[in-house]
């Protein structure tokens, strides 16, 4: 009885967290969606491809909106069972709170991994190849990401941009030269470049000329001009944000700032908010049982999603307050990370104890 009852629960609850998940990501898709086909145009970027790149983008959205589907497919799937008295008949039959409650977290346990699957895995690479297909469409296929940088082909020229610091700001430029025979004329390599007055300016410059073949021609300059059709607003579209990266690549990456002597923080707060969103899911499924063995046990399904988003917003408003501000008071980034996750699970053991 104990197993059948407990993939009951677990059904229930994990069916209407599904159908919440579709639900969201699908208003989310065709928002982006419309939002796409102002682009469309650009180049060889059509419907069709707008299309694409919102499909491979579902499963960034479906990392972003898990906590919220957790908390109100909970609520709705928990609250069905409270509607048709099933919680009381349990209760009745000698299962305790504590006992339903595990029903409900050992879901919660195969969704934390799945949570950690997509985030890790899934999500990072499709966005990637969407914004990839997306500049291959817009831009005929002239810049290639990579996981430790950015490779662009420029006519003659392939270039490895190790970092994009910001939109008009570049670090570690590498440009190789060939002629039409495709020999490598020339090596250079810049320490920075900054987009200035429409062109950009290279500063700390190491440049090989490889033109005689009896010789080799090294140079060293401290500032100088690269010639290039390339513009901060072609070069930071296939720039990915830092939450876009795994949470291993935002590790190298914040690891990276470090060496260099960058600021940092900012980055740690994106890669400590991923590592604990799956205990966010966690959290938003226990509270929903507190809720359903407290305020929310006799009311109607409309009161419940109500509740349920609007806690759902509360908590996204608190994340993207409390971790800038741990930024801005310097404040340990994963402090920041995880104190919103903290006050609900608080808010969700006050609740179940003032049930008793």
């Amino acid at each position: 009885m104990f197993s059948v009852l407990n993939r009951y629960v677990s059904s229930i609850i994990f069916n209407n967290i599904m159908i919440t998940l579709f639900m969201l990501v699908s208003l989310s898709s065709i928002i982006k969606f419309v939002e796409q086909l102002r682009k469309v145009g650009q180049g060889d970027y059509s419907a069709l491809g707008a299309g694409i790149f919102t499909l491979l983008g579902i499963f960034k959205d479906i990392e972003i909106f898990f906590p919220m589907a957790a908390l109100l497919g909970a609520l709705l799937g928990l609250g069905s069972l409270a509607t048709r008295s099933e919680l009381v008949v349990m209760q009745s039959s000698g299962f305790s709170r504590l006992k339903i409650a595990s029903f409900v977290m050992q879901t919660a346990i195969f969704l934390v991994f799945l949570t950690i699957i997509i985030g890790e895995w899934i999500a990072p690479a499709s966005e990637k190849i969407a914004y990839n297909y997306r500049t291959k469409a817009m831009y005929h296929g002239s810049i290639i990401s990579t996981s430790n940088g950015m490779w662009i082909k420029d006519g003659n020229d392939f270039i490895f941009i190790e970092q994009v610091v910001s939109s008009d700001k570049l670090a570690g430029v590498n440009i190789h030269h060939f002629d039409k025979a495709n020999r490598l004329q020339s090596l250079r390599y810049a320490a920075n470049a900054i987009f200035s007055n429409n062109q950009w300016k290279l500063s700390k410059i190491n440049e090989v000329d490889l033109t005689d073949c009896k010789q080799i021609i090294s140079r060293q300059t401290l500032t100088g001009e690269w010639k290039t059709n390339l513009t901060p607003d072609k070069l930071w579209v296939i720039s990915l944000k830092p939450n876009s990266l795994s949470i291993s690549g935002m590790y190298h990456y914040v690891n990276y700032l470090k060496q260099n002597g960058q600021e940092c923080n900012r980055y740690q707060l994106n890669m400590w908010s991923k590592i604990f969103l799956p205990f966010s899911v966690a959290v938003m499924m226990f509270m929903a049982l507190s809720f359903i063995f407290g305020p929310l046990r006799s009311v109607t399904v409309g009161v419940r999603v109500v509740t349920g988003i609007s806690i759902g917003f509360l908590f996204y408003i608190l994340n993207k307050i409390l971790g800038p501000l741990s930024v801005v008071y310097n404040t340990p980034p994963v402090i920041g990370a995880l104190l919103p996750s903290m006050v609900f699970l608080i808010i969700s053991i006050v609740l179940l104890l003032r049930c008793r």
